[in-house]
This record gives structure tokens, C-alpha cells and sequence, in this order.
């Protein structure tokens, strides 16, 4: 072999030895490469999954913290459950009645409205509408009633009449509970009329640190102001009723400029753009009557905060708020440890 053909040779063997390392470099590059990206992908999940714990955990304390039931007085805007009403019993509506109240406060409600009407001798009493059957409070077409007749006839026969004196009793007994009013007439002369009785009976009951847990309904601005040259309640909650998108709006402004903190809206009118708008403003919002969780659930995806109901246990309103708004692992790690919501 000559000298010539030696080196070619030689050269050929570096050649093909130099293409070697540098397809294993290659390799090599490519393989951490791919084991860094790896490695990224499971630190941020197991980030993002650290994350939701923490998250879940603090949603937890929150929820065992609004479900504690103890003496003192949480805001009230705290609860996404109102007992509608006073709370219904024996599958009985609009009962207005202590005998609701009883049940509702046990299954753990610390919103209760009330309807409210007075009497032909002005005692504040609690009915839905004055019908035709006193014992019914479903039926129409009635006449107001002197205040003894009223206590005199039990309602379907079996339930207490209740007056606005046997709820303020209540109130000073169990001071973890707020009353929300829902007079039945927006005009001036018939809202003075009644929040003058409303006040009048608080204050000669000797009870006016009370009105302090009233949350007062309104159903226009004209109402609102007629009211607050009565009395200046601290929580006052804005009613809506079939209003076109620009009257919305002016609502929301209406409330943020006299520090009213919550909007309730029938069912109808429930809808993602208008709720955003009231989270957008701070206000929360409300939709009645509702009496299924899957139906509560639904309204809360689309934003709403909390519900009147009838019937439904305040720990099924809860998780429905928890259902409509946090992630899969969230909501089975709320469900297993808050003992309220396994079985729900």
C-alpha cells in the first residue's frame, strides 16, 4: 500500500469516525431536549395541581366558614341561599309563617323573606296577597282583614299566622339571621304607608337595633328614596322586573351610587351578559324562586350568586354555587371533605 493511499485511508476512517460523534452529540442534544421539555410539561402540572389544592383548600375554609352556625352575624351577602317566604313546609308555599321559619332556620338558612301586608287596623302581618280564602294564601281576589281575624284563622288550617312582632321575637332570640321585606306596592303614598307601620312597630317594640339586620327590597328609585326618608336601613336590595338592557344599566349605576349591594331578578331575566355586568359593578345577584338544584346550579353557570327557595337545604345551594363554578378536582375535593356535601 502506498503512502498516498495509506492517508486517503486514514482520512476516510476519521471522516466516518467524526460523523459518528457527531450523530451521537446529535442524538444526545435531542434526547435532553426532549427530557427538559418533558420535565417542564410535569413541573406545571404538578404546579397547576398544587395550585387547584390550594385553591380548593381555601374555597374549603370559606364554605365551612359560611356554613358554621353559630351566634354571631356574618355579612349577609355571605349566603346564597334565601328561605323564600319564610320557608316552605309539608311542600306548602307562601306560608309566612313561624311554623317555616322553625324549619328553614334548622336546615341552616340565615336569609329570610318575608311578604308583607297590613292589616285594616295597620299590623304588619306576613301574606303574599290578600284572596279570597283567608286560610289559602294562594287564592286572589280578597279584601284586607282586621288583624284578629287574621291570627284567628290558621293557614291550610295547620300553620301559625305570623305578625311582624312574632318575627322581630325571633330576631332577638337567633341573632344570626337577617330579614329581608317584600312589601307589595312600589307607589309613594302606599310605601310610605307601609314603611312607617314597618318602622313604627321595630321602634315600639323598643327593637330598633334590629332594623340593622333588615335588608330592604325595592323595586324603583322612587321606592328607595320614599324609604330612605324613613328610615336609613343599612342593606338595602334592588328588585328588577322585565327591564330592557338600557334600564339595566342605569339600575346598576343606580345602586353603585347609593351603595346598594345586591340585585335580585326573576328568572326570565337571568342572563350571562347581565350578570357579568353586576359582578363587573360589585353588586351580587338573585333569582326566585327556585326549588331544584340542578335548575340552581344552571342559573349560577350563567352567574347568578344565590337563590330563594322554598324547600331546598342550604347545603344543596352551596354546592351548586361550587358545582357551577370550579374545576372538576376541585368540586370532588370540596365534595369529599366537607361532610355536608358527600351524599349530595
Amino acid at each position: 500500500m502506498s503512502y498516498k493511499n495509506l492517508i486517503k485511508q486514514i482520512s476516510m476512517k476519521q471522516k466516518i469516525f467524526f460523523r459518528f460523534l457527531f450523530s451521537i452529540l446529535i442524538i444526545l442534544i435531542l434526547t435532553g431536549l426532549t427530557l427538559h421539555h418533558k420535565n417542564e410539561v410535569r413541573q406545571k402540572r404538578i404546579q397547576k395541581q398544587r395550585e387547584a389544592t390550594a385553591a380548593a383548600k381555601r374555597d374549603l375554609a370559606q364554605i365551612r366558614k359560611e356554613n358554621q352556625i353559630d351566634s354571631s352575624l356574618k355579612p349577609w351577602y355571605s349566603y346564597h341561599g334565601i328561605a323564600h317566604a319564610l320557608g316552605g313546609v309539608d311542600e306548602k308555599k307562601y306560608l309566612n309563617s313561624v311554623d317555616g321559619f322553625y324549619e328553614a332556620y334548622r336546615k341552616g338558612y340565615h336569609i329570610f323573606e318575608m311578604d308583607m301586608l297590613l292589616t285594616t287596623d295597620r299590623v304588619v302581618i306576613g301574606k303574599h296577597k290578600w284572596g279570597s280564602n283567608l286560610a289559602d294564601p294562594l287564592t286572589k281576589k280578597g279584601k284586607p282583614v282586621s288583624s284578629q281575624r287574621f291570627l284567628n284563622t290558621k293557614i291550610y288550617g295547620k300553620y301559625k299566622p305570623t305578625t311582624l312582632s312574632d318575627v322581630l321575637k325571633l330576631m332577638e332570640k337567633y341573632p344570626d339571621f337577617y330579614l329581608m321585606t317584600d312589601s307589595k306596592d312600589d307607589k309613594p303614598g302606599k310605601v310610605q304607608q307601609d314603611f312607617t307601620t314597618i318602622v313604627d312597630t321595630v321602634k315600639k317594640a323598643g327593637k330598633e337595633s334590629l332594623l340593622d339586620r333588615f335588608i330592604v327590597q325595592v323595586y324603583n328609585e322612587e321606592m328607595y328614596q320614599t324609604i330612605e326618608k324613613i328610615y336609613p336601613f343599612k342593606h338595602v336590595l334592588y328588585t328588577t322586573y322585565k327591564q330592557p338592557d338600557a334600564s339595566f344599566y342605569k339600575m346598576i349605576q343606580f345602586c353603585k351610587a347609593n351603595h346598594i349591594e345586591g340585585v335580585t331578578s326573576p328568572q326570565d331575566d337571568i342572563n350571562d351578559y347581565r350578570m357579568d355586568l353586576l359582578k363587573k359593578a360589585g353588586l351580587v345577584s338573585y333569582t326566585h324562586s327556585v326549588n331544584d338544584s340542578y335548575q340552581a346550579k344552571e342559573y349560577m353557570a350563567l352567574g347568578v350568586y344565590g337563590i330563594y327557595s322554598d324547600f331546598l337545604i342550604p347545603a344543596k345551594i352551596d354546592y351548586a354555587w361550587v358545582r357551577a363554578n370550579f374545576s372538576p378536582f376541585a368540586k370532588e375535593f370540596i365534595q369529599y371533605t366537607v361532610p355536608a356535601y358527600r351524599n349530595l
